[in-house]
């Protein structure tokens, strides 16, 4: 099965879509159009992948819809995979590793899977000595390439030592609520 799963860039491409998007289905030639692929690739990716049970289908009109499957067995484990490597988290962290300076990247919130499934904002702190135009260049591409807009705040080092040290409202929550460390580790926090 895993095989079927990982042996082609479209089949990679279209997992990579439709577990970042877990509120959407998608016909064929939307699908080729969006990842720039051929249509009988893509058909032919779709039905390996409806086959492995983790898409499913139907037939609206004159178009079949794909969606998919959280009913399968595997459904969580590439959901994971794919959030850490292709999807939002592993998205945001690659587009944040050229930026100079970041001691932390988090994304935070109590809608944080909502954020991967693509129902909300991303939310996103950097803490670090970083260049602004830098954070707003790489945030823009990400929002571009995700297209989803990405909520972010940066503090330098003193400032959020400052403002943990005064328990602010804003990082407590940030601190004890869900929250996923794309750069740096929980020792600094």
């Amino acid at each position: 099965m895993l095989i079927r799963l990982f042996s082609s860039e479209t089949r990679v491409s279209l997992l990579t879509l439709f577990f970042s998007r877990l509120d959407r289905r998608f016909y064929v030639r939307e699908l080729a159009r969006q990842l720039g692929r051929d249509i009988s690739g893509v058909k032919r990716e779709l039905d390996n992948l409806e086959r492995a049970g983790l898409l499913t289908s139907e037939k609206v009109g004159n178009l079949r819809y794909y969606n998919v499957n959280k009913a399968s067995p595997i459904y969580a484990e590439i959901k994971g995979m794919i959030a850490k490597t292709t999807g939002v988290h592993g998205s945001v962290r690659d587009g944040l590793r050229r930026i100079k300076g970041i001691k932390t990247a988090i994304l935070y919130g109590r809608d944080q899977g909502d954020a991967e499934q693509g129902l909300g904002p991303v939310r996103l702190m950097i803490i670090g000595q970083v260049d602004l135009n830098d954070v707003n260049d790489a945030v823009t591409a990400l929002e571009s390439r995700l297209n989803r807009e990405i909520s972010y705040l940066v503090f330098d080092e003193a400032e959020f030592r400052r403002r943990k040290a005064e328990d602010d409202p804003f990082v407590v929550e940030v601190l004890k609520g869900r929250r996923t460390i794309l750069i740096g580790t929980d020792d600094g926090l």
